[in-house]
């Protein structure tokens, strides 16, 4: 290997892409160009559309350039204001390696369509990846956020060093993230880890998504303040009231000054949090599960009975051993850190 063949092994062995360019009467390389590698990350909520754009070089995780503007999910117009908002961050010598984007499913990564997502009509079987592709003449990749906020974890955040990690957020809804050996996992469908649509009891109340008996229709913040209603509606007493749009967060105030309802919608839904987690842990034997989201957020009023419903229902205690259970720490950037990790990993920056 000559002098500028190993200087090139070297660049890219940390990530920093190179142009070379020759002397035609010698045929051989004269020079090197060097350019820092360069990500665009994308982040599509239901409130807020984000971009950043992060170099490759090293494990940085401040971006370059970061944009936020409104989603407008129910006006026309979304994917134009998604074109502007990743030329907001492009940065200014026009090279971008590849493109990630995190996004509400349900969605296939495959082939980077959206088939169907929440509260916006306008993207319901929409080839969201391939035209981003042809518009920018840059590799494009899709996933699910919840899955990408798992991969961010494992990447960057709570999971770091580990190789088996199981990430659920707990919100509005509950959406999941599975790292099995250093692998996402997407499914042959790319479906895989819906896991607020476990079945924790096929008899029980309706989730969002019309069928009965979700974990996400026991647990989500949405839930919990369905269930206290419900309670209260039935003559339970409540230091609550009825007037206003009612929160997971009123809920959780509630309970921190004793109310007793209060207090047993949470026991509640950690309950059923353990029993779904109890069944993930058979399927994914992971070494740590990571929770994200608001509801996450009130600490023991959710987790005690969290953990007790989980130690019961395990069927063997091998899956707590050495098992760490803990909170996500990327917060609001798991979405855009996940997108920058879906599209190292694609364009093979990263194993």
């Amino acid at each position: 290997m000559d002098t500028v063949e190993a200087l090139k092994q070297i660049l890219y062995a940390f990530h920093i892409n190179i142009h070379t360019f020759e002397l035609k009467t010698q045929n051989k390389p004269y020079g090197i160009i060097i350019y820092m590698g360069v990500i665009i990350a994308v982040d599509i909520g239901g409130t807020h559309m984000r971009a950043a754009s992060y170099t490759l070089a090293l494990e940085e995780l401040k971006p370059i350039k970061h944009k936020r503007i409104r989603t407008l999910a129910s006006e026309p117009g979304g994917f134009d204001r998604l074109v502007g908002v990743i030329k907001d961050v492009w940065p200014e010598d026009n090279h971008v390696d590849g493109i990630g984007i995190a996004s509400p499913g349900p969605l296939d990564p495959h082939t980077g369509y959206l088939l169907a997502p929440p509260n916006n009509p306008e993207w319901h079987n929409f080839p969201l990846a391939p035209n981003i592709a042809t518009h920018f003449n840059v590799k494009t990749y899709l996933d699910n956020d919840a899955n990408l906020a798992g991969l961010a974890e494992y990447r960057f955040g709570a999971g770091k060093g580990h190789h088996d990690v199981l990430y659920l957020t707990v919100s509005t809804g509950i959406g999941g993230g599975v790292i099995t050996a250093d692998r996402l996992l997407q499914g042959y469908h790319g479906l895989a880890a819906e896991l607020g649509h476990s079945i924790v009891d096929p008899n029980g109340p309706l989730c969002s998504c019309g069928y009965a008996g979700h974990l996400e229709a026991f647990s989500s913040g949405p839930a919990i303040v369905k269930y206290v209603l419900g309670e209260m509606e039935a003559g339970t007493k409540s230091s609550l009231k009825h007037e206003g749009t009612l929160t997971a967060q009123d809920v959780a105030a509630a309970a921190e000054k004793g109310d007793a309802l209060s207090i047993k919608a949470y026991q509640r839904a950690g309950e059923y949090l353990g029993i779904a987690v109890a069944s993930f842990l058979h399927a994914f034997d992971p070494s740590i599960v990571i929770f994200g989201g608001g509801v996450s957020q009130v600490g023991n009023l959710l987790f005690d009975s969290f953990h007790v419903s989980l130690k019961k229902r395990v069927f063997h205690p091998r899956y707590l051993e050495n098992l760490s259970i803990t909170t996500a720490a990327l917060g609001d950037d798991a979405g855009l850190l996940g997108a920058r990790a879906l599209a190292e990993l694609k364009l093979g920056l990263r194993v």
